[in-house]
């Protein structure tokens, strides 16, 4: 094979993983479903086994002290499987002594090239928006619920959700923020649960408490959303009014 061809069949894998593509068709046809008598007494005792294994996890990321040490955890993490589509695991950007701590709600696809969060379109908006208040990413914690890049940049599911939710929490019990932004509905509904949608619970300030600690928090657009509806920024300007104001009292 010449050097070309080697070349564009690595492109063309490049490609297919980004599109979160992990696995290869065969030839002969493969049951999924299986025989649903073994495949219920498996669940049952899959289900013992993840349970068990959620409590160690729980008690592991209740014992981390510091970021480095929730950092380290965070990238051998195998229960999620959404790290093996990913190529970074995103783990912050920002000042993680800063009193302003923003959540997103996964990586994108530029996110996860770099390693970093909210370095695409959404996150020059994102900086356009801290500019307007005198901040920028030397005076705010950037970190998202779910740290690995969903294929093709959909929503993370609930499961996934959950399964990142004891590391967000312990991120932002590490980071000890005066007020949190978070950005977008994904990262609304992972921390609060509401019932109500963004438009409706944008702008309200509400407390989220972390081992009975309790973390003033302000819903808001998630930037991409903004992109495709500018007119919804004068709403979010007011938010980010809200959030300074909220960090100066």
């Amino acid at each position: 094979m010449t050097n070309a061809k080697v070349q564009n069949t690595l492109k063309q894998l490049n490609q297919l993983k980004m599109s979160g593509v992990n696995e290869n068709t065969g030839n002969k046809p493969k049951n999924r479903y299986g025989n649903k008598k073994s495949s219920k007494s498996k669940t049952s005792g899959s289900s013992i086994s993840v349970n068990n294994s959620s409590i160690e996890d729980q008690k592991t990321i209740n014992s981390l002290e510091s970021l480095d040490s929730l950092k380290d955890f965070m990238a051998n993490y195998d229960k999620c499987k959404l790290h093996e589509s990913a190529t970074n695991m995103v783990f912050s950007d920002g000042n993680p002594k800063s009193e302003i701590m923003l959540i997103g709600e996964a990586p994108g696809h530029d996110e996860d090239i770099q390693g970093k969060p909210f370095v695409g379109r959404s996150g020059k908006l994102l900086d356009k928006m801290l500019e307007a208040i005198n901040l920028n990413r030397e005076k705010v914690y950037i970190a998202n619920i779910v740290p690995w890049r969903p294929p093709n940049n959909r929503r993370p599911t609930d499961e996934e959700i959950d399964m990142c939710l004891p590391m967000i929490k312990k991120h932002i019990e590490l980071i000890n923020p005066k007020a949190i932004l978070l950005l977008g509905s994904t990262a609304t509904y992972a921390l609060i649960r509401n019932t109500e949608g963004i438009t409706k619970i944008r702008g309200k300030w509400v407390d989220i408490e972390i081992n009975k600690k309790k973390y003033p928090t302000l819903p808001t657009f998630h930037p991409a959303f903004l992109l495709r509806q500018p007119g919804q920024k004068k709403y979010s300007w007011e938010d980010l009014k809200s959030l300074k104001k909220k960090v100066e009292s």
